[in-house]
This record gives structure tokens, sequence and C-alpha cells, in this order.
């Protein structure tokens, strides 16, 4: 009896063992097929994927023989920042219409709007004022208006190939639309290498900074603000002949378009080359009469504060008078930024080591 006791109990044990196998391959089972339908869902994505950009293709081919515009694209122009699109259809050659049909995605729909605009910046005069207001409320109100740029073929020549072919400043509302659509689009990295690399874009900056509207000439140098970002940039605007025009803003300038040129100053000298070639034409003695005048005090005292790392500049700053000048002004002034500055100015004239006598070579000494 205690056998067969025994042996009930071991049945009952290897059927509950067994009872608890089963759900064990039942989740095997699931996994593995959940692993199937994850594999099926990642090769249906990487197919949509790839006809998303064969649909993006299609669409900015501009080839007339596959593609016709039943309507023009336009913004219709809200009040303040914001700038509402109104998209109008897309008909490919096939009849199809792309966007109604939904099969672009919203940063697709907006590359193929600033392909359009940049289109009909080769048109005519009219044309080309709309286009560009467009572009500049486009730029300003959405990223992937911005990102589009570096997307497009030869994006930055089309955009500012209406500047380029006459005097820059012979449209102003133009050039002013224009140049900010080039403000807007430093916010994306990689326009910011496209555009400094770009031969004709710091030359046009450049220009717009001496002829254009007051917001045309802030904008510019913001630009350059924008691009100096980039070391690479920094030694390309040093090379550009851009320095000269910094410092006529800063002599004769509106003190908006003066503090932006300071920040353009204070950014392009974290290079030598650049601290060497703004020394050289005068920015010191300037840059002081414009302190003594009582204009953006703390900002310049700032430039001059970068400046000062460099061996002539040093001596300029040395100067019996300068030197008190810098002291009266660390004394007497209640801005705590136009204090540091003064003190790393003059701490900088203390600290200059005299280069040997017969040294033609003067090298700049960096107080850190």
């Amino acid at each position: 009896m205690a056998e067969k006791g025994d042996s009930s109990a071991i049945g009952a044990e290897t059927t509950s063992m067994a009872e608890k196998e089963t759900p064990s391959m039942t989740e095997k089972e699931a996994s593995s097929a959940t692993g199937e339908e994850t594999s099926s869902m990642a090769e249906e994505r990487k197919s949509s994927a790839v006809g998303d950009e064969t649909d993006l293709e299609k669409v900015v081919e501009f080839g007339k023989s596959e593609m016709k515009l039943n309507q023009t694209v336009g913004l219709g122009r809200g009040d303040g920042d914001r700038a509402f699109l109104d998209v109008q259809p897309v008909i490919l050659g096939s009849g199809q219409n792309w966007l109604n049909d939904g099969n672009l995605k919203c940063a697709m729909v907006d590359r193929v709007l600033v392909e359009l605009l940049l289109e009909k910046l080769s048109s005519s005069l009219p044309d080309q004022n709309e286009a560009a207001k467009d572009l500049q409320l486009l730029t300003k109100a959405k990223p992937s208006c911005r990102e589009a740029f570096s997307k497009l073929n030869d994006a930055i020549s089309r955009l500012l190939s209406p500047l380029s072919l006459t005097k820059v400043e012979s449209n102003p509302e133009l050039q002013e639309d224009l140049i900010t659509t080039v403000l807007n689009i430093l916010t994306d990295d990689h326009n910011k290498h496209l555009v400094g690399g770009h031969p004709r874009a710091i030359p046009l900056l450049t220009e717009s900074m001496k002829y254009g509207t007051d917001e045309t000439r802030r904008n510019a140098i913001a630009a350059l603000v924008s691009l100096s970002a980039l070391d690479l940039n920094k030694f390309i605007i040093g090379s550009s002949g851009a320095l000269a025009p910094l410092l006529e803003v800063i002599c004769v300038g509106h003190p908006l378009a003066i503090k932006e040129a300071a920040s353009a100053i204070c950014s392009l000298c974290k290079v030598y080359e650049n601290q060497d070639k703004f020394t050289k034409i005068g920015a010191v003695k300037i840059i002081l009469q414009k302190i003594k005048e009582g204009i953006l005090v703390d900002e310049l005292l700032g430039v001059l504060a970068v400046l000062s790392t460099h061996n002539d500049a040093v001596e300029e700053l040395g100067d019996p008078d300068t030197f008190q000048y810098l002291i009266d002004i660390k004394r007497n002034t209640a801005s705590e930024i136009a204090r540091k500055n003064c003190i790393q100015i003059l701490f900088n004239v203390s600290m200059l080591e005299k280069p040997s006598f017969g040294d033609e070579k003067k090298k700049s000494r960096r107080v850190i």
C-alpha cells in the first residue's frame, strides 16, 4: 500500500512538472513568433524608408518630363513671426498627387518647398522678391527648412545668385530677405560649413555690412559671428577682407551693429592671425575712442581684453595716459563687466615681456 501511495505521489508530481513545462514551451514558441514578426516589421520599415526616399527623388527632380505644377507654392503671411504654409498640390507626370496622398513626410515636404522657392529665385524680379520673402519666413519658422539647404544640390549658390548677378544693394528688400535667410540657416552646423566654404558667401556678407538697410547690415554681421563659431571659418573670414569693414562698423555704425561687430571681432581674435591683422589696421585706437565717447563700454572693453594678449596692442595700451584712463574706469565704473575687463587688460599690459633688442619678430603673450 505504501508503494502504491508513493507511486501515486510520483505520478502526480510528474504530471505537475509536465504542466509547468507546457507554458514554457508556449513562451518559447511565442518568443519565436514575436522574433519573426519583429523581423518582418523591420523589413517593412526598411522597405518603407527606401520608398520614401524614392518618392522624394521623384518629387524634387524638376525635369519637365517628370513633373508639372498645377499651382504655385506660396506662404500665407500672418501677423508677427508666424508663417503659415499654403501647400498646393504637386502633380507628377503620372497624374498622382503625392502631397495629398500622404506619401511625403513633413520634412520631405519642406525640402520640396525649399526646392521650389530656390527655383523661383532664378525667375523674374517679382518672383525673386516673393521667393526670397517666403524663404526668409520659412527658415525662421521651421528647422526642417533650414536643414533642407544642406540636403539640396547647390542650394547656397542658388540662394545667393540674385545678389551675385548685380550690385548687392540694388534691390534692398531682396537683399535683406536673402541675407536674413543666410543668417537663419546658420543655426544648422552643416550649413556653417557649406556657407563658410562657398566662394561668394563671405564676400557678399562683407558687402552687405557696408551697403543695405540697417537690418541687412546687422544680419550680415550676425551671420559672420555665427560662421566664426567654426575655427576654419575664422581663418576664411580673416583672409576674405571682412576685418576692415567690421572695424568701420565700430567707427560709424548704429549701436546695435557695433554690438554685433564687437562680438564678431572677439570671436575672430581667438585666432592669433586675426589679432595681428586687427591690431595693424588700428583697432586699439578706434575702440579706445568709442569707449571715451561712452558707446558700448562693456562690449568694447571686452574686445580690448582679447586684443591685449597681442604684443603690439599691449604697447598701445601701455601708453601712460591710456593706462591711467583704464585704471580710472576700473575704479569708477558701476559695471562689474567693465571692471573685470579693465583688470584683464591692465594685467596683460603689466605682464608684457619686452622683446630683446634687435628681435624683429614680436610674439603674442597669452595670459590666462
